[in-house]
């Protein structure tokens, strides 16, 4: 069986975090230089943020690789066709115009293979990946509310003073979710780690907040 993109991906990303953690090494082993321990930190960071910044758009890349190589139109989630569409359909068209286009292309294409374009799922303008990006991004491929079902789940574990804890499900979901995307279709669960399903009004979570203040950290490091 082939390899999946996605799953070829996260041994790339291992290699990059890898680098990360070579930066952390050396600052942990250069404490007693405080000039040098904190370059090396604000190094780490900086590159982190750069590998964070690049990975969003990698994966919505591989999963539309996945898609393309081993379905049909009519065997994708209504929401990515919708998202689909939007790359023929053009701004100023009324809501009613684009109904009937996507209609129409959803009669002609959806016994075809799947021939989605990346453009439409991503934003193309350079911008940081906030959290209002990524929910954005994941809501084209018909998932909502991400953030808000990581508060609450096994993964807050990441903002309490547990490192064994930590540890122990980074390990867990890293080698189950590689296991999960190895060949199509995938076969992850996400109730691995618990999600919250929440009907209440919205509120940001710790995930958005630490993710927003992780990016403006990067931006003070660079711009003083």
């Amino acid at each position: 069986m082939t390899q999946t993109y996605i799953n070829l991906r996260f041994e790339q990303i291992e290699r990059r975090f890898d680098e990360v953690e070579r930066l952390l090494r050396l600052a942990y082993l250069n404490q007693d230089d405080i000039e040098m321990y904190q370059s090396l930190c604000r190094s780490a960071h900086v590159m982190l943020v750069s590998h964070f910044e690049g990975l969003y758009k990698d994966i919505a890349k591989d999963v539309i690789d996945d898609l393309n190589a081993n379905c049909k139109f009519y065997e994708i989630k209504k929401a990515i066709f919708r998202t689909h569409c939007g790359y023929f359909i053009h701004q100023n068209e009324s809501d009613k115009s684009s109904e009937t286009l996507r209609n129409r292309l959803w009669d002609a294409f959806k016994e075809y293979k799947c021939e989605l374009v990346s453009l439409p799922f991503l934003f193309v303008d350079n911008k940081n990946p906030t959290p209002q990006i990524l929910e954005t991004i994941l809501e084209k491929f018909g998932i909502k509310n991400f953030f808000s079902s990581l508060d609450g789940s096994e993964l807050d574990v990441v903002f309490e003073d547990q490192k064994t804890k930590m540890l122990k499900i980074r390990n867990k979901l890293l080698k189950y979710t590689k296991k999960s995307t190895q060949t199509f279709p995938y076969t992850v669960d996400v109730s691995i780690y618990n999600p919250v399903t929440k009907t209440n009004e919205k509120k940001r979570t710790l995930w958005e907040d630490f993710i927003n203040n992780f990016l403006k950290e990067r931006h003070n490091i660079i711009h003083g």
